[in-house]
């Protein structure tokens, strides 16, 4: 199973990295606009996009709905350069946890504080898709909203 994580961990830091050269292109100015009333403004999709690995982690190892709050309150970015380190560390932080388990801990289910049970190896390919998910509604604000062209690959 080992071999398969670190497929998906490939897959994770050309996500990382792209999301990355995303955030890097929101100017200062930019963070607080807020394209839709009632959803997240650029900045704090980027902050939320960079605390994806970690926060994901701790969902995955049991934190509950107020542990989660208070990380949330704790960790979330307040500029670019914030989110681009919160990011990179997220990654090294998921990477190096699923490095130490074996196959057995791969396979054990893990239940989410809403009641979602997922394995190990299944949580480690739902923060591939939330990280998917979030990098590609930044990347549409970005071009369709700030009307810039990142020109980077989003895949390779």
């Amino acid at each position: 199973m080992q071999f398969y994580c670190e497929q998906v961990f490939h897959q994770l830091e050309l996500i990382v990295s792209s999301a990355g050269e995303l955030i890097s292109t929101i100017e200062e100015s930019e963070w607080e606009l807020r394209p839709t009333e009632g959803k997240f403004s650029l900045g704090e999709l980027a902050s939320h996009l960079a605390l994806v690995c970690v926060a994901d982690l701790r969902i995955a190892n049991g934190a509950d709905e107020h542990e989660m709050a208070a990380f949330y309150k704790s960790r979330t970015p307040a500029s670019k350069n914030q989110a681009i380190a919160e990011l990179n560390r997220g990654f090294d932080q998921l990477h190096h946890f699923y490095l130490s388990l074996d196959e057995e801990q791969l396979q054990k289910k893990h239940s989410a504080y809403w009641g979602v049970s997922y394995s190990r190896f299944e949580w480690l390919l739902e923060t591939l898709v939330h990280l998917t998910h979030h990098r590609a509604q930044l990347h549409s604000l970005i071009v369709h909203y700030l009307n810039k062209e990142p020109n980077l690959a989003l895949f390779e």
